[in-house]
């Protein structure tokens, strides 16, 4: 035993020696002359190939800044869930104190979870319009150039749905150069600078009907809320009804997955409310196919409310409308509801219904703020959990003229409080590195 025991150590010893002279045989420069690991660096980007990359990045990015993803400390949170508690759709049932902020609608533009969606949502716009610019070094691709340029449209009109006016739009360009810092916009001039990029979309989209439609609903979405109804109706009437793009996700990697299912399903933080703050609609109670859940047998996050799980993104994987026919159909229904055309509004609405087997509305006799009520009740529950909502109930307020304390959440708060009548998400704090910033225009 003594004896394999000095051999192991002359063997130890030896080993050493060995490394030691092998190193000093190294010079010092190659020592740190290591291979780059990286997948992909800058100079990959700058051909046919890494402009696929790119395009997949901008599309990463908005996915996450739109539904979120497991990724992260406890997940992401995505705007979907966060404009949700903003609106009538989820009550918080978690701890986290800046998504209780959303769902009182009491906010500070130190706010993390909204300072990270601000950030992907502007991540999301920077590829795109990255990718259209590197575009032109390789003789164009007007499909990318054309889905790429609706994202960008897509941004603008989130921004100004769910925040308030006084966002830049800042450019990194291409070419590695200095960054241009954007100048504060507000709300309408987000929603017309929107429209220029469907425009140029739909144009790059010729002779792809799905690309065009994309550019159609995006376009008609920025139209109404500048209060433009019957051109926002006029813009989407040959978009046929079961036209969809998706937002995908996938269980390929944790940022890939869809976060409202991680952060509901998996979670249990978001609850779907029910008549929330006495004016929101019963998503619960009314039972409807367009907004499955179970639950209410046992408490949320937080130990102290009883949870109720949406089920309509059931998996990890599950995709998110970004743009639909049916948008485009209750678009036009909301133009024949501000034309208190009563019978349209119902056609359109019961010709919906029938495609899930509803039963069939009657809006006889309903006219005014109750017909365009009925009407956005309606278009609720189609675009349950999607981003819409909160910017629906702000159209409501500035384009149809009710009071917000009528159409929002008002009053006590569940978990004591009261609800703010702030209605929209500040510009956060993080944009002062911009010269140009102002904080919030309105």
């Amino acid at each position: 035993m003594l004896k394999t025991k000095n051999n192991l150590t002359n063997l130890c010893f030896s080993a050493l020696v060995l490394i030691f002279v092998t190193l000093l045989s190294i010079s010092c420069d190659s020592i740190v002359e290591v291979t780059d690991p990286d997948i992909v660096t800058p100079e990959s980007l700058d051909n046919e190939a890494g402009l696929q990359t790119l395009r997949a990045g901008s599309l990463g990015d908005l996915a996450v800044a739109m539904s979120g993803s497991a990724a992260g400390h406890g997940a992401t949170t995505g705007l979907i869930v966060m404009s949700g508690l903003m609106a009538d759709e989820y009550d918080y049932s978690g701890t986290f104190p800046t998504r209780r902020e959303a769902d009182t609608r009491n906010l500070q533009d130190i706010n993390f979870d909204m300072n990270r969606i601000y950030g992907n949502l502007h991540l999301a716009r920077s590829g795109a319009e990255t990718t259209i610019d590197l575009l032109a070094n390789f003789g164009g691709d007007p499909e990318i150039e054309s889905e790429m340029q609706s994202i960008v449209g897509f941004s603008y009109i989130l921004f100004a749905e769910t925040f308030c006016g006084g966002i830049s739009f800042s450019k990194a360009p291409a070419d590695g150069g200095d960054l241009i810092f954007g100048e504060p916009l507000s709300k309408q001039e987000m929603f017309t600078t929107a429209i220029d990029w469907f425009d140029q979309a739909m144009t790059n989209a010729s002779g792809n009907d799905k690309l065009a439609n994309v550019a159609r609903v995006g376009k008609a979405r920025a139209l109404l809320g500048l209060g433009q109804i019957d051109d926002a109706a006029n813009e989407v009437a040959t978009v046929p009804t079961e036209f969809v793009y998706n937002i995908e996700h996938s269980d390929n990697s944790r940022r890939q997955e869809n976060g409202i299912y991680i952060m509901t399903t998996v979670r249990r933080q978001f609850s779907i409310a029910d008549g929330k703050g006495g004016n929101g609609l019963m998503y619960r109670s009314a039972m409807d196919l367009r907004v499955p859940w179970d639950g209410g047998t046992e408490f949320g996050q937080d130990d102290i409310t009883l949870y109720y799980n949406q089920l309509k993104f059931n998996s990890s994987s599950a995709p998110v409308a970004l743009a639909s026919g049916i948008e485009a159909r209750l678009i036009e229904a909301e133009a024949a509801a501000n034309a208190d055309d009563a019978g349209t509004v119902q056609d359109i609405h019961n010709g919906l219904r029938a495609t899930m087997g509803l039963s069939d509305l009657d809006l006889t006799g309903i006219s005014g703020d109750d017909l365009l009520l009925a009407h956005f009740a309606e278009r609720a529950f189609w675009l349950f959990s999607t981003a819409h909502r909160q910017g629906d109930l702000r159209r409501l307020v500035d384009v149809h003229g009710m009071p917000a304390s009528e159409v929002f959440p008002w009053g006590d708060y569940f978990k004591g409080g009261q609800y703010s009548a702030n209605l929209k998400f500040p510009v956060p704090q993080s944009e002062s590195n911009n010269p140009n910033y102002v904080g919030c225009l309105d």
